[in-house]
């Protein structure tokens, strides 16, 4: 093991003689269900990518759809804040299966708005409320049962199965409502997959009593936490994955007015990257803890960049885009959990609040992904997809300057 993987890595963040019982893996009838919940849930947030075909069916505009969106991304901030209040009082795994209920009442209610269309108004603030919650506080129950030197795999492992919940969120609402007849049933079908999930919530939470773990006792986000945060070295990756979903929410949103300018089809974009990227996130997560981790979030940056520069240099050749979409699926797509890996060890480090610094790193990815996108807009209307490509090409050089600056801490002080 190099000096920079120990150093960064070692188990300081847990109580003395408790690192020794925390699991190196969790069994699979804990982690089983938990990641089945995780992709429904994940899938049902996802169909809210084929809501402006609803609204079209219930005679609304497609407008309309991005009105109930940006509701959502109001209620995902907010609970982002929340979540672990909530948790602090009731449990982790409860507060997620109360998110899993909500997620169930907005697909039901989605499914009812055949029947008054108002219903819709309301539907995307019960979504944001139920996906904000479960994505935020699901990475503390891995969390607070495995060693550090296993979480990055672990974490891997959920985000893929969050990936693949979103990746075929569409395809199968389109499968679904075409066998069905009626986009209405089809969100009542995610409906009950949501309540299914929520007695997979219970079923692991049960599974995971005979589990050592770690007590997280001070869960809640407060001013003054956060400000300890940012005054640390905690502040490098929560500050790169701010960027780093910059990186991603511009060019998924744009990808569309990219595509057009290079007569591609954005489609074959959008399926390279969740094939990949979950292939990836599965295949490679037992591998992820071999690798000291500072020189593995350079690399990730560094095949960002790569597939950046292809982006701009194609000239609308179909292989060299899905190469592309390949090459930053590699590198984005592993990336989350590797920054929220060396985001909860620094923290332990520090002697910070573990479960608090997972919270603030979510949080800083949604302001990133759901913040971006208005600039990014500006950017292409004034002057262009390349534009905007290369603002990004130059976030990427951002992060890679902010990974290299983890080296000389890792291998010393940290």
């Amino acid at each position: 093991m190099s000096a920079a993987r120990s150093s960064i890595l070692r188990i300081v963040d847990v109580p003395p003689g408790a690192a020794d019982r925390l699991a190196c893996r969790l069994p699979f009838r804990a982690s089983g269900p938990f990641l089945l919940a995780s992709s429904v849930i994940a899938a049902a947030y996802g169909s809210s990518f084929i809501l402006p075909e609803y609204m079209e069916i219930l005679g609304l505009e497609r407008e309309v759809a991005g009105f109930i969106i940006s509701s959502g991304m109001v209620a995902t901030i907010v609970c982002c804040c929340l979540a672990g209040r909530l948790a602090q009082r009731i449990g982790i795994m409860p507060t997620m299966a109360a998110a899993s209920v909500v997620m169930a009442l907005a697909m039901a209610a989605f499914a009812a708005a055949v029947l008054d269309a108002r219903l819709a108004y309301a539907d995307g603030m019960l979504v944001g409320v139920g996906w904000s919650v479960l994505f935020i506080l699901s990475p503390l129950q891995i969390i607070r049962h495995l060693r550090p030197t296993a979480r990055i795999q672990h974490l891997t492992i959920l985000s893929g199965a969050q990936m693949a919940g979103l990746g075929l969120a569409a395809p199968l609402g389109h499968f679904l409502t075409e066998y069905t007849g009626s986009m209405a049933i089809m969100y009542a079908l995610f409906a009950i997959a949501c309540v299914i999930a929520t007695i997979c919530i219970g079923v692991a939470q049960h599974a995971m009593l005979n589990v050592p773990s770690v007590p997280m006792p001070h869960i809640e986000v407060t001013l003054a936490k956060t400000i300890a945060l940012l005054r640390h070295a905690t502040v490098r990756p929560i500050l790169m994955i701010a960027v780093a979903a910059c990186i991603f929410s511009g060019l998924s949103t744009y990808q569309s007015a990219y595509a057009a300018s290079r007569h591609l089809n954005p489609d074959l974009f959008f399926l390279v990257f969740t094939v990949t990227s979950v292939a990836l996130r599965f295949s490679v997560a037992h591998m992820l803890d071999r690798v000291p981790i500072d020189q593995l979030a350079l690399t990730l940056f560094f095949a960002t960049g790569a597939s950046l520069a292809l982006f701009i240099v194609n000239p609308g050749d179909d292989l060299l885009y899905i190469l592309a979409a390949a090459i930053f699926a590699a590198g984005y797509g592993l990336s989350y959990s590797t920054l929220n890996g060396i985001g909860v060890n620094l923290a332990g480090e520090h002697g910070l609040s573990v479960p608090v610094t997972s919270q603030i790193f979510t949080l800083a990815y949604f302001l990133g992904l759901f913040g971006f996108p208005v600039l990014g807009g500006q950017i292409v209307a004034e002057f262009g997809p390349n534009a905007m490509l290369l603002t990004l090409l130059g976030a990427t050089v951002l992060n890679g300057v902010l990974a290299t600056a983890l080296r000389p801490k890792a291998t010393g002080s940290l």
